[in-house]
């Protein structure tokens, strides 16, 4: 059992019977502020207010925000120094993706990523079964290059993320500029879902609500 919690913008919990992870916790950006959610590890991509408000998560979490590999409650991450733009760091600077192990899948979290992935870096991460991805652009990648990436990982279930919604009022687009280029999608009435074996056997984009 996996379960996946979309909080909006790049905020997720990852979790399963043994071990909880939250990932890029915000601040108050327009979306709901979580209240009393623990978690066993914190990962933050970079360091911007709406990814890496680390004192909201409770419970003593071990923070993962720096590049190298880590085991910590027996999930492995391992991390891989990419930017923020286009220029190598020189308008956002650096982010980071984001691998880790929990119950036998891979996941990719791709942070604030604003260019291609080279192959090396593709080579390197291996292989991938749920891969977080930025569609929203103007800060990341848009939605054209997230498909690019996508298909060259080529993961089992893909969760878009940092788009418009009605409360965010930044200026990227919204996730439908992604949808668009798929025809895989799975939209959810939920915040949260639980990913089966079954779930891994096809390939399909999940939309969550963040309400």
């Amino acid at each position: 059992m996996i379960k996946v919690k979309w909080f909006g913008h790049s905020m997720w919990k990852i979790w399963n019977d043994d071990t909880s992870i939250i990932i890029d916790p915000f601040t108050d950006i327009g979306y709901p502020m979580p209240e009393n959610e623990t978690a066993d590890i914190v990962l933050c991509s970079h360091d911007h207010f709406d990814h890496n408000n680390i004192s909201l998560i409770k419970g003593y979490p071990e923070v993962v925000n720096t590049g190298g590999e880590f085991d910590i409650h027996n999930i492995h991450i391992q991390t891989f120094q990419v930017w923020h733009d286009n220029s190598r760091g020189s308008q956002r600077g650096p982010n980071l993706l984001m691998k880790f192990v929990i119950s036998g899948k891979s996941f990719l979290f791709c942070g604030d990523l604003g260019h291609i992935l080279s192959d090396e870096t593709i080579e390197k991460i291996g292989k991938i079964d749920v891969i977080f991805v930025p569609v929203g652009g103007f800060y990341t990648i848009d939605a054209k290059t997230a498909k690019f990436i996508v298909d060259k990982i080529q993961p089992a279930i893909v969760f878009p993320m940092h788009y418009k919604t009605p409360v965010l009022d930044f200026p990227i687009a919204k996730k439908e500029e992604y949808l668009k280029l798929i025809t895989d999608c799975r939209q959810i009435d939920s915040n949260e879902v639980e990913l089966t074996e079954d779930d891994f056997q096809k390939k399909q984009t999940i939309i969550l609500n963040y309400k």
